[in-house]
């Protein structure tokens, strides 16, 4: 029983000998070929990076780990760094990029490089390569040059060219580049500008660099996909007036699509605060969107010539709302030729074409707040839906079409239904465009929450049917139609008084604009209808959606029965009227106070009569 134990044990003991002796010969193996292996690979690395940016670019790094049994390696603090007098010679002979970067990475994990592979075939395959933390930096300086290629000096070279004399083929499963702190600095103008980035995930995967790749269209810059993730990002305008935050933004390249779970432009102050820094009347704006979604980019036209196409852009779920006052101070207007949306959107930097711009359930909203009434007004277009078609400043796509056209549907105050078509002329030097429609069945008395506060006028009754209107437009005039059919319209006009500061109902004002003014149906009860004309010169400073809105009403009032020869003739009468009647005012007032003074004099000549009176009897007392 002895002897077989101990047997056992010899045995055992062989065995783990054994282990650990193949152990130590792989390890002293691994640690000679690593010893001999680390230069070599890391100068190869070195030589890529100089013969792949023809100089421009070195790495550096504090230290190099490589595994040959399990064909991982890690270095530290490594740095992608340029050299100036490189870039500078570049520059001198025309041959400079726009853009230089500089990177920098405290820990990178090479996972299995298959030393096998690149020893004997001189083909770097990697795994994956995990880069924690890194600092990106892009330097963009634009050189004109680089928009054509001279011909002498031929086509650029690939980037397997660069490599093939270091690297028969480079093979990369994917690269994951976790928390960047990326910066941006634009020096191509003056002043120079920087933006900054944090918490940004990168994901590349299957990278393929061979004779084969460059011409492999399912590939973008040798890649299968490059997915970019964001979680929040914050950014203050240029005015210090508002926050614009970003949230989840995610970019595919397979997918050829950007998505933002939310987008939002929110004040940085509260509205009193926001008016005592601003010292004027100024639109502050209130800006949500939880879903922005481009698809179908397309990258290869953006990668090769810098323009923007996509086959869609969807807003949706979103919120716009703009408020104003008019108790500030107004600032010296200033003439806004050349700034309706589509002659700015020809004016962008970048050429873009996107087929359809889809808005989904927008709830829109204006409110201004108005000194006279000292009340806010608020007219809304909630539950908006509309598509846009073909937003383009590309000349290529306008030789063809130079036209964009919107349909837009939304709801009045909550109330009526408005179907709005827009079409915009790209060419025009004016910003022709027209706009038509048409507003279903609604009650009236929903618009006094912008009438009453903003125009002193208070609708109660009106019963609208329809209305449908038309008409062409510029940043000059606009001229058309409106077919406006509803009944019983009956309105209160409102005035402040100057000495108590009450909004006061002016009665007969009201009485005579219902009985004599306004058409209480249309058509009238004799079957009578009365178009509107759309008739509106365009002050230089009003805006876009004031044009639309201003001319519009122009054809709403004739269509009530207030045409403009008839307005001029209501304000003279109005003011005829009102003098009577301060006239009569006066008169009375005149009357009163004499009565008044005659009841004094009467007074007076009784306290008279009674101290007189008095007087007599104390004379008599004192005769008894």
């Amino acid at each position: 029983m002895e002897t077989k134990k101990r047997r056992r044990s010899r045995i055992w003991g062989w065995i783990l000998g054994s282990v650990l002796f193949i152990v130590a010969v792989l390890a002293g193996i691994a640690w000679y070929l690593s010893r001999e292996w680390k230069p070599l690979l890391g100068q190869q690395m070195k030589e890529l990076v100089l013969a792949s940016s023809d100089s421009l670019y070195h790495i550096e790094y504090d230290s190099f780990d490589i595994n040959l049994v399990t064909g991982n390696a890690s270095i530290t603090n490594f740095r992608l760094l340029s050299d100036t007098s490189v870039y500078l010679r570049m520059v001198a002979n025309q041959e400079a990029p726009d853009n230089l970067y500089e990177l920098r990475v405290k820990s990178l994990m090479l996972r299995n490089f298959h030393p096998k592979l690149l020893y004997q075939q001189k083909k770097l395959n990697i795994n994956s390569i995990v880069i924690d933390n890194p600092s990106l930096a892009i330097t963009n300086k634009r050189q004109p040059y680089n928009d054509t290629v001279p011909v002498h000096k031929g086509k650029p070279k690939t980037m397997y060219q660069m490599i093939s004399k270091v690297f028969k083929e480079v093979k990369i499963g994917g690269i994951n580049l976790k928390n960047i702190d990326f910066t941006f600095i634009n020096r191509s103008n003056q002043p120079a500008k920087q933006n900054s980035v944090r918490n940004l995930n990168i994901n590349i995967s299957d990278i393929l660099i061979d004779s084969l790749s460059e011409t492999d269209k399912s590939r973008l810059y040798h890649t299968r996909n490059v997915d970019l993730l964001m979680t929040d990002y914050r950014i203050a305008t240029p005015d210090s007036l508002y926050y614009l935050n970003f949230k989840n933004m995610a970019f595919s390249t397979s997918g050829r699509r950007l998505r933002f779970d939310r987008i939002d432009l929110q004040p940085r102050y509260k509205t009193a605060e926001f008016y005592r820094r601003v010292g004027h009347r100024k639109e502050r704006f209130n800006i949500a969107f939880n879903e922005v979604l481009l698809k179908g980019i397309d990258l290869r036209r953006f990668s090769r010539d810098q323009k923007l196409y996509a086959t869609s852009f969807n807003l949706k779920n979103g919120e716009l709302s703009i408020y104003n006052t008019n108790d500030l101070p107004k600032l010296a207007s200033k003439p806004k030729y050349g700034k309706f949306p589509h002659q700015q959107l020809q004016k962008l930097a970048l050429d873009l074409k996107i087929d359809t711009f889809n808005l989904r359930n927008i709830n829109i909203s204006y409110s201004e707040y108005n000194k006279v009434s000292r009340q806010t007004g608020k007219v809304t277009l909630d539950r908006t839906y509309g598509r846009i078609f073909n937003l383009t400043n590309d000349s290529v796509v306008l030789a063809k079409n130079h036209h964009m056209k919107a349909f837009i549907t939304t709801y009045v105050m909550n109330s009526g239904r408005l179907d709005l078509k827009l079409d915009f002329d790209l060419f025009d030097k004016n910003g022709a465009f027209t706009y038509s429609g048409t507003l279903g069945k609604m009650d009236g008395r929903s618009f006094n929450k912008i009438t009453r506060p903003l125009g002193l006028l208070e609708i109660n009754s009106a019963s609208i049917k329809r209305m449908t209107f038309s008409a062409r437009a510029s940043e000059i005039n606009a001229r058309g139609s409106v077919q406006f059919y509803y009944n019983d319209l009956n309105v209160n006009v409102f005035k402040r008084d100057k000495e108590t500061g009450e909004v006061k109902k002016q009665g007969l004002i009201s009485t005579v604009a219902n009985i004599f003014v306004i058409h209480a149906d249309n058509p009238s009860d004799k079957g009578k209808f009365t178009e509107g004309t759309i008739s509106y010169v365009r002050p230089p400073e009003a805006a876009f959606f004031a044009v639309i809105w201003k001319s519009l009403f122009t054809g709403i009032k004739e269509s009530v029965g207030v045409s403009a020869e008839k307005e001029t003739k209501i304000k003279n009468t109005v003011q005829k009227v009102g003098n009577l009647v301060n006239g009569i005012k006066q008169k009375l007032e005149e009357r009163k106070e004499r009565r008044k003074e005659r009841k004094e004099e009467r007074k007076e000549k009784k306290l008279l009569k009674e101290k007189e009176k008095n007087e007599e009897k104390k004379e008599k007392e004192k005769v008894d």
